[in-house]
């Protein structure tokens, strides 16, 4: 008999995956029924269901951003990259997937603090140019 360690569910002997959540079982001595919430934290895999076992994979894409640069500066732009999704490679099925950190999160809040003062920078001078012009 085996159990998968995720969900606790049972299955014959020659069973290789569950077929609730994907993960892999294990014959009775080496596995033990899990409670319904897992025990690791971290981003899982969609392929396998891995937690947390992933390598970064090379992704080629421009990291400049023109639009950012122009509303919020250099700091915008920093921040942007920073906030971006990360492209990694599980390290036990080799699925590629996109992971995002608490500090890439932490990032992009601070990127669109920055967008919104710019904005709101341009709003105002846009504002005082039709006020000043409409004046003469």
């Amino acid at each position: 008999m085996k159990t998968c360690q995720y969900c606790g569910a049972t299955y014959a002997d020659d069973a290789i995956t569950c077929s609730v959540d994907g993960e892999i079982l294990k014959a009775g001595s080496e596995s033990q029924p899990a409670l319904n919430v897992p025990t690791q934290r971290g981003n899982r895999c969609p392929g396998c269901g891995a937690v947390g076992d992933y390598s970064p994979a090379v992704e080629l894409r421009g990291s400049f951003s023109w639009p950012a640069f122009i509303v919020g500066g250099f700091f915008a732009v920093l921040f942007r990259n920073a906030g971006r999704r990360r492209k990694v490679k599980c390290n036990q099925c080799g699925h590629l997937f996109y992971i995002r950190t608490p500090l890439s999160n932490l990032s992009l809040l601070f990127f669109w603090i920055l967008i919104l003062l710019g904005v709101a920078g341009i709003v105002w001078w846009l504002v005082g140019l039709v006020l000043t012009v409409l004046s003469h």
